[in-house]
Formats: C-alpha cells, sequence, structure tokens
C-alpha cells in the first residue's frame, strides 16, 4: 500500500461518526480483552478497524486528538505506539488473561489457547524491569504487573497474618495452618524465625512483624531463634525474643 493511498484510507475514516467508531473499538475490546487491532482488520458488519485505529494514532503524533478522544481511548488501554509488535501481542495475551484471573502472575509454564507461551513473555518482562520506556512502564502498571515476585509474596503473606491475628487476636499460627486459598501460612511463620536467627530477615521486615506483634518464639516451636536488643518508646533498651 502507497503511502497516497495510506492516506486517503485514513481520511475516508472520518465519513462515519467518532463515536460510532468508538463503539466498535470498544466492543472489539469487550470480546477480545485488549485493543492490538490485527493488520487490516475490518469488522463483520464492514467497518475498516484498523484504518481508524491508525488514524487516531496519526492524529496524537501530531497533537490534533481532542483531550475528550484521548482520555475515552486511553481509558480502554488503547496501544498508541505499534512499533514493538511482538511486545504488544505479549501484551494483548496478558490483558486477556487478566480479564480471566483478576491478576498478572502468570504461571511460568503458562500458555494461551492458541499455543502462545504467555509464562516465557512474563519472564522476559522481569528482567527488563527499570529498562522500559515510560508508555510500557505505565501500561503495565496499570493492569497490576508484579516484577518483584518475592516481595510481592511477602507481602502477601503478611497481609494474611493480619488476617489471621484480626481473627485470632495474635500471631501464634500452628505450623500447619493453611489459608483458604491454599497459602501455608504457618511454615511461612517459621521461615520468619528462622530468616530472623541466620540473619536474612532485613530490619525493615523484622519490624514490620514486630510491629504486628509477631511470635518470634513459641513454647511448641523448634525453629532456632535470637535475643535481639531493642530500644522501648522511653529510650530503655530491654530484651526480646
Amino acid at each position: 500500500m502507497s503511502i497516497i493511498e495510506l492516506d486517503n484510507r485514513l481520511l475516508e475514516t472520518e465519513n462515519i461518526p467518532w463515536d460510532t467508531w468508538f463503539e466498535k473499538m470498544a466492543a472489539f475490546r469487550e470480546e477480545k480483552g485488549h485493543c492490538l487491532i490485527p493488520y487490516l482488520y475490518v469488522t463483520e458488519d464492514g467497518y475498516d478497524l484498523w484504518h481508524w485505529a491508525q488514524k487516531q494514532r496519526y492524529d496524537w503524533t501530531w497533537r490534533t486528538i481532542t483531550d475528550e478522544r484521548f482520555r475515552k481511548l486511553d481509558d480502554m488501554s488503547f496501544i498508541w505506539e505499534q512499533y514493538d509488535d511482538p511486545w504488544e501481542i505479549g501484551m494483548a495475551a496478558l490483558m486477556v488473561y487478566h480479564a480471566e484471573h483478576g491478576d498478572c502472575m502468570v504461571p511460568d509454564d503458562y500458555e494461551m489457547k492458541d499455543g502462545y507461551q504467555l509464562g516465557k513473555w512474563v519472564r522476559e518482562q522481569r528482567l527488563y524491569d527499570g529498562n522500559f520506556c515510560r508508555d510500557k512502564n505505565s501500561r503495565l502498571r496499570k493492569i497490576g504487573f508484579v516484577w518483584n515476585l518475592r516481595e510481592y509474596n511477602w507481602l502477601r503473606a503478611y497481609g494474611a497474618l493480619e488476617a489471621y491475628k484480626k481473627a485470632h487476636g495474635d500471631c501464634f499460627v500452628p505450623k500447619e495452618f493453611m489459608t483458604e486459598d491454599g497459602m501455608e501460612l504457618g511454615l511461612w511463620v517459621e521461615e520468619q524465625r528462622v530468616n530472623l536467627h541466620y540473619g536474612y530477615l532485613s530490619e525493615e521486615r523484622m519490624v514490620k512483624l514486630d510491629e504486628l506483634g509477631f511470635a518470634w518464639a513459641t513454647g511448641e516451636d523448634s525453629s532456632p531463634v535470637v535475643f535481639i536488643t531493642r530500644k522501648d518508646s522511653r529510650g530503655d533498651e530491654s530484651d526480646r525474643v
């Protein structure tokens, strides 16, 4: 397709009201879970949606799109820059996964129904943490992408411990205790004691647990613990386990 022909096709989209096109885009987003319009895609009722999407990108590039139209498209995660098709394909698949599962915690070996290896793509995104352009970073964060799995899992377990204390009044979690969603909270609690003993637990996490009233040792617990010296609110030193 020549540049002149492309320009003509883009201009032709203006013959149809913008809101009508937007409805077609919204319907595509609702059905597919993303806004990655296939090359030269035409809807079943004959709307040249790919060229219209290109026209919106053109107007955005030249700052001729209105603020209202930009916001409406941006709110549905419209893809403004398509210079990286492999990345956009992965992002589109992740949006579908998010719509189906409610999160971005894709298993490493997960494949989409069409065979696309989404788990592999997600692993690659974590490797590039901090090296994304602002647009990609923003789009990933918008749907709750998790870069640091260790931090995510620790905070998730900490939240479960908060819920346990609220329900039971303390942090003395039995070793065999599991949450309703299958988290082995009792083993996690024991792991925090072991990590403290061997110096693996960061001060930030130690303080966070301590403020919750964490049980650093119990009469039934055989995990190694250490005594640590802290200053109380009056400035006096007191031994704690």
